[in-house]
């Protein structure tokens, strides 16, 4: 497969002094503005003065190739995008954007691979969920494509919550009686440069990417004096000896009895959204300082949501953003309550959760539930629902104690408790 290389800026390329930054972040932050008000035209003239102040800065090649797709573009996004993807090939808004240019290029069949990759590492991506479904809905496999337009909220009815435009596309293609049309069924847009924070890897006008936790965080992080703590994930930055530190100048709920020590004028009250047993464990934490949060025996692990849902066992929380709407659980109504319902949080921002290890990530399918020891779960997402089955499993029988079962499709964060 051939890309096509973009043509070029109409102005003529000189080489752009050091001093030139101002004049760079002048064009840059024009044409993101440009972009906001749909302006693309314009928003082209901007961002291709700043790539040719600053060829190679990741900001502006994402937010040109999205200008780019707007404008019908889509060689010349397909090659800024696949430029930014050499030095960054597990970047999920990334390969989203590769796998929609491709789609809207009438190329469905090369879209599938960015699309399972961006599934692989992101189960409840709902854009790729609703785009992979409208490929299988095009090749005939209806099925298939239900099922993706479920994960991609299609069930969702009118204004409830978690109702969004791209439950709105997905609940219009599932009604779609045959494959639409090249060109005529509805797509989402591609991921913004600010998609790339929720996802743990905001992008820097210094050309910088940060990392979210790696492989590398997956021994206890004091088990080594000399081990380098993951970069930080939106307020979160976590630090030897398995603490964590929670800047709460945006708001954070935290956990009660996980505040192990403060800096600067944190203010602290008591979270009276939720009614027992939840709403006595939240904390508010508002106001100009940071604070250290660690659970004793456990490290934290970080996880960014954009406009997700995640379920939490409410002893692994430690903390989250105040951006992320929550609520009780609605699906552990169980009968002898002997769990504390979960911890149902949604929208884009991040959550720290209090874990043993590193946990590990099972996906689920509809038609093969998950069965697994409620003690093990940390936290799941997608469309599960759960049932307890207490001493009717064998499991339980077996010195697991309770045990839950998952049907559905979606994901399960578990560690060895």
């Amino acid at each position: 497969m051939s890309s096509v290389r973009p043509t070029g800026t109409s102005s003529p390329f000189r080489p752009a002094p050091f001093f030139d930054h101002g004049l760079f972040l002048l064009h840059l932050n024009r044409g993101k503005e440009e972009l906001r008000k749909a302006q693309y035209e314009q928003a082209r003239k901007e961002f291709d003065e700043a790539k040719r102040l600053r060829p190679h800065d990741p900001e502006v090649l994402l937010n040109l190739s999205i200008t780019l797709f707007h404008l019908g573009h889509y060689p010349e996004a397909e090659f800024l995008t696949r430029e930014l993807l050499v030095a960054h090939e597990n970047a999920v808004p990334l390969l989203f954007n590769l796998s929609l240019i491709l789609f809207k290029s009438g190329r469905e069949d090369e879209a599938r691979e960015p699309l399972e990759r961006v599934l692989a590492l992101a189960p409840a991506h709902r854009k790729a969920h609703l785009t992979l479904g409208l490929i299988c809905q095009r090749g005939g496999d209806h099925d298939r494509a239900l099922r993706h337009f479920r994960m991609a909220g299609a069930e969702l009815k009118d204004g409830a919550e978690g109702d969004d435009s791209v439950s709105r596309m997905a609940r219009q293609a599932a009604a779609m009686p045959a494959p639409p049309p090249g060109g005529a069924a509805p797509s989402p847009k591609p991921e913004p440069a600010d998609a790339m924070a929720a996802s743990g890897r905001p992008l820097t006008s210094s050309g910088n990417w940060v990392r979210p936790l790696s492989g590398s965080f997956r021994k206890r992080v004091d088990s080594s004096p000399s081990m380098t703590p993951p970069a930080p994930v939106g307020p979160f930055t976590p630090k030897p000896g398995g603490f964590l530190s929670a800047s709460t100048a945006a708001g954070l709920r935290v956990r009660r009895g996980v505040v192990v020590g403060r800096s600067g004028l944190p203010v602290l009250e008591a979270d009276t959204r939720l009614d027992e047993p939840l709403g006595p464990m939240l904390v508010k934490a508002s106001g100009d300082g940071t604070l250290l949060l660690a659970d004793q025996g456990r490290i934290p692990y970080v996880r960014a949501l954009a406009r997700e849902f995640l379920s939490v066992e409410p002893s692994r929380l430690l903390a989250f953003e105040e951006s992320l709407t929550y609520r009780e659980d609605p699906a552990f109504e169980f009968r002898k309550r002997i769990m504390t319902p979960f911890l149902k949080l949604f929208g884009t921002g991040a959550i720290a959760l209090s874990v043993v290890g590193e946990p590990a990530k099972f996906d689920v399918e509809w038609g093969q539930p998950f069965t697994l020891a409620a003690r093990a779960v940390v936290a799941y997402g997608g469309e599960l629902m759960p049932e307890l089955l207490e001493d009717s499993d064998p499991i339980a029988g077996l010195g697991a104690g309770p045990v839950v079962r998952f049907v559905g499709a979606g994901f399960i964060l578990a560690d060895a408790r």
